[in-house]
């Protein structure tokens, strides 16, 4: 119920903008590959399927994308929670990360109609120096992929939003924002 009031919520600023937009240069990993994407598919929405089609193309260069060093570069993520739990019997602490919408981007920005979960694996060290609601940068390397089912384009009248799906990785370092 909350990612729907979420969208919307965007859906209702989206419309509410002005139609003429700024291409936004990015350095962030991530919304470059997305807008890369959407540039190479202008067609996405023009009938059911060929929005089908594209959307499991997106699927595929999501999760591959997983698999790239720079898949979290520049990423702004903000931490909701850290836990204690096991992984293979092993005790260990799991930071959960999200993208976040943020009204001080410019308003073209990608990043501010993606979805992105990092479950991250941290150390007890990591874990004492992070600080849950606080935005951070993070980096490390791919534990578990995310599931193709996770990765989704959502297309609501003029609203179209990307969840990038949910990836598990082993956390090497963090930067605050």
């Amino acid at each position: 119920m909350k990612k729907l009031i979420f969208l919307f919520a965007i859906a209702l600023l989206i419309a509410c903008a002005p139609k003429e937009a700024e291409t936004v240069k990015t350095q962030i990993f991530l919304e470059q590959k997305l807008s890369e994407f959407i540039a190479g598919n202008p067609d996405w929405t023009k009938d059911e399927a060929t929005e089908k089609e594209t959307t499991e193309k997106f699927k595929h260069k999501l999760i591959n994308l997983s698999n790239e060093a720079d898949f979290l570069k520049d990423m702004p993520l903000q931490l909701k929670e850290i836990k204690d739990t096991s992984i293979n019997e092993i005790r260990t602490k799991i930071a959960t990360f999200k993208a976040y919408g943020d009204t001080s981007r410019n308003k073209t920005s990608l990043l501010n109609y993606v979805q992105l979960q990092i479950t991250g694996i941290i150390s007890d060290a990591q874990s004492n120096e992070l600080k849950v609601a606080k935005k951070y940068t993070i980096s490390g390397s791919l534990h578990k992929q995310g599931k193709r089912g996770d990765v989704k384009f959502i297309h609501v009248a003029d609203f179209k939003g990307y969840d990038l799906g949910k990836y598990t990785f082993l956390i090497t370092g963090f930067k605050p924002l």
